[in-house]
C-alpha cells in the first residue's frame, strides 16, 4: 500500500467513495481522519499532522482539499513547499496522505506536482459517458429493489444534469417517492426530480471564470439541446457574477462564510463556492464582464441584436 495518493478528475460523487473506500481499507476511525483545506491552511499544518503517530489506531488519514497551489492560479495562503518536498521524500509509514485535487488542472512543469507525480499512487477519475451515467442510475435503482424505464433514465438525466452529486440526491428522493412499487415511470421522475437548471449554469460561469472555450461550448450545448433560451441564460449568468462581485465586496469587509451567506440569502455551502471563485476575477473584471452582459440584454431588448447571436458572442469571446 502507497501511503501517498493523488485523486484527480470532475466526478466529485466517485472520488469522494473512493477517498472513502481507502479510509474503511486502513481501518482509520474518525479520530485520525483528518481534512485540511490548501485554501485555508499552510500545508506546513498538515506535514506537522502527517508526521504526528496515529492515536490508538495503525493509521491515520491527512487529507488535503482544494491544494489550488499545485495549480498555475495564485493562492492567498503563501505554502511552504519546501517542507512539502521533504516529506514527499520521506513519507510517514503510519500515515496515508490523500491529495483530492477535485476539479484542479495541475501544473505538471512545476517541481512539486512532478515529485507527487513519481511518488504517489495517481487515480484520475475521467466523467462518466451518457452510457455510463445511465448504467450508474440502473444500478442504484437495483440496489434498492427497483428497475426503471429507459425513457425515465433519459427523462432523469435530462433534469439532472451531469453532475453525479446532484443525480445522487435526486436518486434519494425518488427511492422513497417510489416506496411499494417496483418500477419507475416516467411520471415518476416528472413528479419528483427536480430540473437542476442553476447547476449546470454555474458550471457555464465556472467555465467563462477560467477561461475555457471548449468547456463553454460543452456545457452551452446541453444547456441548449435541454431547453434553455439564450435570454434566461444571460440573466441566470449575469446573476452568478454579480453574486461573485457582492460577495468580493463583503470579503474586502472581512466577512465571513456565514455572514456572507446570510447577507446575499444563499445556503452556506454556494456561499462556499462563490467565495472561491472572487479569487478567479479581479474587481475590474467582474465590473466589466457585468456592463458587457447589461449592454447586451439593453440590445437584445430594444431588438438591435438577436438574442442567441449576442450570448453566442459574449461566451466565445471570452
Amino acid at each position: 500500500m502507497k501511503n501517498i495518493y493523488l485523486f484527480t478528475g470532475n466526478e466529485e460523487l466517485i472520488i469522494n467513495n473512493k477517498i472513502e473506500k481507502l479510509t474503511q481499507s486502513v481501518n482509520a476511525d474518525s479520530y485520525n481522519v483528518i481534512t485540511y483545506d490548501m485554501e485555508e491552511v499552510n500545508i506546513s499544518k498538515a506535514v506537522l499532522d502527517a508526521l504526528t503517530l496515529p492515536f490508538i489506531s495503525p493509521y491515520k488519514v491527512i487529507i488535503l482539499k482544494n491544494p489550488t497551489f499545485l495549480t498555475s492560479s495564485k493562492t492567498d495562503v503563501k505554502h511552504n513547499t519546501k517542507e512539502f518536498l521533504t516529506y514527499l521524500d520521506n513519507p510517514s509509514d503510519s500515515t496515508i496522505l490523500i491529495i483530492n485535487a477535485l476539479g484542479l488542472k495541475l501544473d505538471e512543469k512545476s517541481e512539486l506536482v512532478k515529485r507527487i507525480l513519481k511518488v504517489a499512487e495517481v487515480n484520475d477519475t475521467r466523467t462518466l459517458t451518457p452510457v455510463e451515467s445511465e448504467g450508474w442510475l440502473k444500478r442504484q435503482m437495483s440496489i434498492a429493489g427497483l428497475t426503471i424505464s429507459d425513457e425515465a433514465v433519459k427523462l432523469f438525466f435530462n433534469r439532472v444534469g451531469k453532475n453525479l452529486m446532484v443525480a445522487r440526491n435526486e436518486v434519494d428522493k425518488l427511492i422513497n417517492y417510489v416506496k411499494g412499487k417496483e418500477k419507475i415511470t416516467s411520471k415518476d421522475v416528472s413528479d419528483v426530480v427536480t430540473k437542476e437548471v442553476e447547476t449546470e449554469v454555474f458550471a457555464l460561469t465556472n467555465a467563462i471564470i477560467d477561461q475555457d472555450k471548449n468547456k463553454i461550448i460543452s456545457v452551452y450545448h446541453d444547456l441548449t439541446l435541454s431547453g434553455k433560451d439564450a435570454v434566461q441564460l444571460m440573466g441566470l449568468v449575469s446573476r452568478n457574477l454579480i453574486d461573485i462581485y457582492y460577495a468580493k465586496v463583503l470579503l474586502d469587509l472581512n466577512y465571513t462564510q456565514n455572514d456572507i451567506a446570510s447577507a446575499m440569502g444563499i445556503s452556506s455551502g454556494r456561499a462556499y463556492y462563490v467565495m472561491k471563485n472572487t479569487k478567479a476575477f479581479s474587481t475590474v473584471d467582474l465590473e466589466e464582464n457585468i456592463i458587457k452582459l447589461h449592454d447586451l440584454d439593453y440590445k437584445i431588448k430594444t431588438g438591435q441584436i438577436d438574442s442567441t447571436s449576442g450570448l453566442e458572442y459574449f461566451l466565445f469571446a471570452v
